[in-house]
């Protein structure tokens, strides 16, 4: 879908007298380097929009609709916050403070939303001093339609504004700023207890096998609003409440308060429903220049049978968004962490488990794409876990390793490639083997074997050289094996020499 497309909407409603544009575009923001950056916005019909930026001029011929949009091709890294002025027709509009570097989109549910302050950053938040570091701060929108804006503001990382950044992202853009001493942008969209369904054009979930079951969740929901819990019942409701609390109020309010309706949630501006956050969030910002995207998500899809569909919506939002890009957007995820007290039997069924192998599998069908396993860093008892330094700085090594060709960083622990079954064991390798051993120097544990009945044992598992042999007295014909396949496997302690954790995997699944 052309940019241009988007723009239809973005209308001024006084004659076009004025430049506008989408809030995203505004002081303090940072423009991708070197790949493009895309302008956008409307004006007089047919007028024409110049912009002067960096001792640079371009310009760009408004439709018939006022809609316009141009692209700052070969833009270079700047540190020193510059001007960019719009004119048009005697219009002026002046964008300050803007910085040239990397940008990159953050978006997921609660994980990558959580606040530096609430993490175990939030000393070093109050100390930041980093004006190159700069988050798109906004508020959650969920819509029917596709939205042109995403109000919010560009805000800087000091000691005064960073307890309020994602901490997935901060620690992710200050490993890139670090590292390549440039200005890096966050495009900050995420949403707490959201499915990855919500963040999927209609369009593009309609084309999909596995989303038929979600596209029917939401005419169902559209169904009961229109006639059992719309806006007709809700009145209903609401005058029985302003009854009962008159008379409440004339008894002296003597007895139970009566509690008052809430009103019934217009299914198209539901954020647990596919699309809606897409058109509120993802939508808007659809042609802003950006490397790609870090992703933190799956807690909402982790519940029910359907969480063995999450690698094929995770393939279609990624391929989506990229369409919608026009650009094979570099995309980062980080897979779920530990959580929920550790079981010691073996055998256990997970959604937990099933999402994070959706997510191990897709590796091998995304291209451009990495994972951060962070199993080892989760907490039993908290959904979100403290330490969200680890889990930037992870992502961070993917892109650093592939975005900006640093070859010497290791960016993957143990990641499973095939199981043989020969001689009552099974022999397992891995992509990344190099140097495997134990974390803590004991013995490998989370691994178990299946016989052709499908019951699972805990087994031993030995290295040897760089693959691991896994055998059990339960088992003696093995015909699967599978390690930390629990939601919690914080007792998994298989690494490389890299020191980062080996992903759960199942030979049953490939």
């Amino acid at each position: 879908m052309k940019i241009t497309t988007c723009l239809s909407v973005f209308l001024s409603s006084s004659l076009f007298a004025n430049i506008s544009m989408p809030a995203f575009f505004s002081d303090g923001m940072v423009l991708q380097q070197k790949t493009g950056a895309k302008l956008w916005g409307s004006a007089t019909p047919s007028s024409v929009v110049h912009v002067q930026f960096s001792g640079n001029s371009y310009s760009a011929t408004a439709d018939a609709s006022g809609a316009w949009m141009l692209n700052l091709k070969d833009l270079q890294a700047n540190k020193q916050g510059t001007s960019l002025v719009i004119t048009s027709e005697g219009d002026t509009k002046t964008i300050k403070d803007v910085l040239v570097g990397e940008v990159w989109l953050a978006s997921g549910q609660s994980n990558m939303e959580w606040f530096m302050y609430k993490t175990d950053s939030k000393a070093y938040a109050t100390q930041v001093n980093q004006p190159l570091i700069r988050q798109y701060h906004a508020s959650n929108a969920a819509t029917g339609e596709p939205q042109n804006n995403f109000k919010g503001q560009w805000i800087s990382a000091d000691s005064t504004t960073t307890s309020k950044f994602s901490a997935v992202a901060f620690h992710f853009a200050e490993s890139i700023q670090q590292e390549l001493d440039v200005p890096v942008g966050i495009i900050e969209a995420a949403w707490a207890g959201k499915p990855i369904q919500a963040f999927i054009s209609d369009e593009a979930i309609h084309k999909l096998p596995e989303g038929k079951s979600y596209t029917e969740d939401k005419q169902a929901a559209q169904k009961q609003y229109a006639t059992q819990s719309g806006n007709a019942l809700y009145k209903q409701n609401l005058a029985t409440y302003k009854k009962l609390h008159k008379k409440w109020l004339k008894n002296g309010k003597k007895g139970p308060v009566p509690k008052k309706p809430k009103k019934a949630l217009d299914p198209n501006k539901n954020p647990a429903l596919h699309s809606t956050i897409y058109n509120g969030m993802i939508h808007p910002i659809i042609g802003y220049g950006i490397r790609g995207a870090i992703w933190y998500q799956g807690e909402g899809n982790a519940k029910d049978y359907r969480a063995a569909y999450y690698q094929e919506l995770l393939e279609c939002m990624v391929q989506d968004w990229r369409t919608r890009w026009e650009q094979p957007l570099s995309f980062y995820w980080v897979q779920l962490a530990s959580f929920t007290p550790a079981s010691e039997e073996a055998g256990a069924l997970s959604h937990w488990a099933t999402v994070q192998d959706e997510m191990r599998r897709s590796l091998s069908t995304i291209p451009q794409s990495g994972m951060a396993v962070i199993t080892d860093i989760g907490d039993a008892t908290n959904i979100h876990p403290t330490n969200k330094k680890d889990v930037g700085l992870r992502l961070a090594t993917w892109a650093l390793h592939f975005d900006y060709k640093k070859k010497d960083i290791l960016y993957s622990g143990p990641l499973y490639k095939t199981a043989t079954f020969t001689n009552h064991k099974a022999v397992v390798t891995f992509d990344h083997a190099a140097g495997l051993k134990s974390t803590d120097g004991q013995a490998l544990r989370m691994f178990e074997l299946a016989g052709e009945d499908g019951k699972w044992a805990w087994a031993d598992a030995k290295i040897e050289n760089d693959t691991i042999t896994v055998t059990s007295t339960h088992v003696p014909a093995p015909k699967k094996v599978r390690f930390a396949w629990h939601a919690n496997a914080l007792k998994a302690n298989l690494t490389n020499s890299s020191n980062l954790p080996a992903s759960c995997f199942s030979s049953a699944t490939k």
